[in-house]
């Protein structure tokens, strides 16, 4: 049974029969973690033969209000409210993830270590966007989240100063991180020289406010920080953050920053550690249709993660913590997805 604001969200978009079988869907899906038209028409509860169970499925998922604008943002932007306070500010990570012929950026916020997808969009080439890529899937969200305060966290793929100085216009926090390469001019009336030459001190931030970033005329100055963490033990010695903001306190920016990289365990919980993502093979609005019911099932499955460890009942589950072991074993989604699998299975 999905969540009383779940409901009233997606009854606005949806007839009663078209609800109901979005709610069996998303049920089916936290079962068998295969977001495929097959398995899922293979599973469906109605008396008709398969190929005709199929066809329904494919209807269903063409339906114009299969869309994150229709059904996701309301649920979202409610569920941001009821989880996160108010005062908090929240961590937007964008990213990109590519497989097959397959080149999906998504944006999402981060919520305990885990991003949630808010947005996203399907590229029609291969290899890295471009700057009216990003600001297409970014505008929808900066829309959304115009009453709160947000940061956008970026990687090497969305350093471009050209959105650096949109995010500014749009008067959005940002933080980017730079290529060594990146040419910077740190004192005024000195030539430019690149990150990598500039000095630098492991396990002590560096900063640099308001300077001239790439020889590019015409986007005014931002802050840089650089930072390196110290290399410990037989550790290898991890690479220098060269991050470009528009935020003046260091220590919120890399504070900020280090949630950047709850993205990628959240890639892999949609493809091999959860859903299977990679699997699918539905046309566009198929697989956006389908992206939809894994976001609603993602979301569902970290919020009963979550009461599953405030019960301090998660040892039943799965091994949580190991010794020596300094972070959990399995994450509030991952507790929360074989949890309900777990209980599901005692009735037999």
């Amino acid at each position: 049974m999905l969540p009383s604001f779940y409901q009233s969200c997606l009854k606005s978009q949806l007839s009663d029969a078209q609800f109901i079988t979005l709610e069996i869907l998303v049920n089916l899906l936290q079962q068998e973690r295969r977001i495929t038209i097959e398995r899922l028409a293979t599973l469906f509860p109605q008396p008709i033969l398969f190929e005709s169970r199929r066809r329904n499925l494919q209807r269903f998922l063409s339906l114009p209000q299969m869309t994150p604008e229709a059904l996701w943002f309301p649920i979202a932007k409610q569920w941001i409210k009821q989880h996160i306070p108010r005062g908090q500010i929240l961590q937007i990570v964008l990213d990109r993830t590519q497989w097959n012929r397959h080149n999906l950026m998504m944006v999402s916020f981060v919520y305990h270590n885990r991003a949630i997808p808010l947005y996203w969009t399907w590229l029609d080439k291969q290899g890295q966007s471009s700057l009216r890529d990003q600001q297409s899937v970014l505008q929808p969200v900066f829309r959304l989240l115009k009453k709160r305060r947000f940061v956008l966290l970026g990687d090497r793929e969305f350093h471009s100063i050209e959105l650096a100085a949109w995010c500014v216009a749009k008067n959005v926090l940002f933080i980017f991180r730079l290529p060594k390469s990146t040419t910077v001019q740190p004192e005024a009336g000195a030539g430019f020289s690149r990150l990598d030459d500039l000095p630098q001190s492991p396990g002590i931030p560096e900063q640099y406010l308001q300077i001239q970033v790439t020889q590019k005329r015409g986007f005014g100055r931002h802050n840089l920080v650089m930072y390196q963490k110290r290399a410990y033990a037989q550790s290898t010695t991890p690479e220098v953050w060269y991050l470009l903001t528009n935020l003046t306190d260091i220590n919120q920016v890399l504070f900020h920053y280090d949630f950047r990289f709850c993205i990628e365990p959240g890639f892999k919980d949609f493809k091999s550690g959860g859903y299977h993502l990679e699997d699918c093979h539905a046309d566009f609005h198929r697989f956006t249709a389908l992206l939809v019911l894994m976001t609603i099932a993602y979301s569902l499955a970290s919020v009963q993660g979550k009461r599953i460890r405030k019960k301090q009942v998660q040892q039943y589950v799965g091994r949580v913590k190991e010794p020596k072991r300094a972070h959990y074993r399995h994450s509030r989604f991952w507790i929360g997805l074989y949890g309900s699998l777990w209980i599901g299975s005692l009735n037999l």
